[in-house]
């Protein structure tokens, strides 16, 4: 009986290990996050920030004395972490976007980011040999996806949010306008308090 307990123990504990993922972020990182939880603004441009260290620690792997990169290895860790930093990005943005957030502003960010990231994870392709290529091609493809996938729907968000809040601010100016009419004052006085 202990060992059968033992054994289903060891094989839960391998289980759950198995489950966990590595997080791309340090803790520095998740403090200032768990920070500004209640601030989607300064959030998203957190992750932005830290989706620009991968890739900025990324390109300095490049080989200074020629073609390539001095650690290929390690190239593919960072646009992991790089993909996974911007997936978490998708996921603050769906999140908030659902609380009525208004991200107008923070979506434009991540859409100008995102262009830049995959200019970069291109020239990152073009500049390394196919034997280097080869060792971080699945990382880079991963990376090079969500980013697409992250620009693609910050596009949507943002394209619904300008009509969602145009529309807001249009049914408010109609209620105002309404009530002007209904209460006999004009356009020309000032509102009531």
């Amino acid at each position: 009986m202990k060992i059968l307990a033992a054994l289903l123990f060891a094989a839960l504990c391998a289980s759950a290990q198995g489950q966990t993922r590595n997080d791309p972020l340090n803790n520095r990182e998740v403090d200032l996050l768990r920070d500004t939880a209640q601030e989607p603004p300064h959030r998203i441009r957190l992750l932005i920030s830290f989706a620009e260290q991968r890739m900025v620690a990324a390109e300095r792997l490049r080989n200074p004395a020629g073609p390539g990169f001095t650690d290929p290895d390690k190239v593919a860790d960072l646009l992991g972490e790089l993909a996974a930093v911007v997936d978490e990005m998708d996921d603050n943005l769906a999140m908030y976007n659902g609380h009525s957030e208004d991200l107008r502003h923070a979506l434009r960010h991540v859409l100008d980011a995102d262009e830049k990231f995959l200019k970069r994870l291109n020239s990152l392709e073009d500049g390394a040999p196919p034997q280097q290529k080869r060792r971080f091609a699945a990382a880079l493809a991963d990376a090079s996806e969500s980013v697409r996938s992250s620009r693609e729907s910050a596009q949507a968000m943002l394209t619904d949010q300008i009509a969602k809040k145009g529309e807001a601010k249009g049914k408010e100016k109609i209620d105002r306008h309404e009530n002007k009419k209904t209460t006999g004052t004009r356009d020309s006085d000032p509102e009531p308090y």
